[in-house]
């Protein structure tokens, strides 16, 4: 059975105690705010998460960026020179882009390295959904698990997960394009805080 390795982002929001033992590499998304990039890394990163929730309940914006085809390239390049092969674990396609540039990089590197194999999963979530799929993934691996069997598990699981959340404030939603300025301004007034759920395409 061929080596392989299992990558995920940090939208999976998985303990960095977890994340060493499950032995899964984790890539970080980056976000801005006030003029500055930071990057998501669990445990870690420019600014703590009390720091980062603080920000925005008193009003600072952020917006998100996407790994590009480039950061995902030089993440899978060493582990393809070491010989193993990589299944990645993506945030969902219908949140971000992020899948669809390590699509772009895995249609390179299997040019480079034409022995090796790069499977990009979409995982059609984010957040615990996205991490249950990893830590399930990586249990199965840890069991002895070929990544052709990892795989096949995720594709016939990956519909079963439910993902409900809920806001705390709506004018991000609508920054966003998920709810209109009408229906911020009067959730917002009344108080109203909307039970949301991620639909089977992400």
């Amino acid at each position: 059975m061929a080596a392989y390795r299992i990558i995920t982002d940090s939208t999976t929001d998985l303990a960095p105690e977890m994340i060493r033992e499950l032995g899964v590499q984790v890539i970080p998304l980056c976000y801005l705010m006030e003029g500055n990039t930071y990057h998501n890394i669990p445990g870690g990163g420019e600014m703590d998460e009390p720091a980062f929730y603080n920000k925005l309940r008193a009003g600072v914006m952020s917006t998100t960026t996407q790994v590009n085809s480039e950061e995902f390239i030089a993440v899978f390049t060493p582990i393809l020179e070491a010989g193993d092969d990589i299944l990645y674990i993506a945030f969902s396609s219908g949140l971000s882009g992020t899948c669809q540039s390590a699509h772009l990089a895995k249609k390179e590197l299997e040019q480079k390295f034409p022995g090796r194999r790069v499977e990009v999963f979409d995982s059609l979530c984010a957040s615990m959904g996205e991490g249950l799929l990893v830590y399930h993934a990586a249990m199965r691996k840890k069991a002895g698990a070929s990544l052709d069997e990892v795989l096949a598990w995720l594709k016939e699981n990956v519909l079963h997960l439910c993902h409900w959340f809920t806001v705390d404030d709506l004018n991000h939603l609508k920054r966003g394009g998920r709810v209109s300025t009408a229906t911020a301004l009067v959730g917002t007034m009344l108080g109203i805080k909307p039970v949301l759920h991620v639909d089977d395409e992400g």
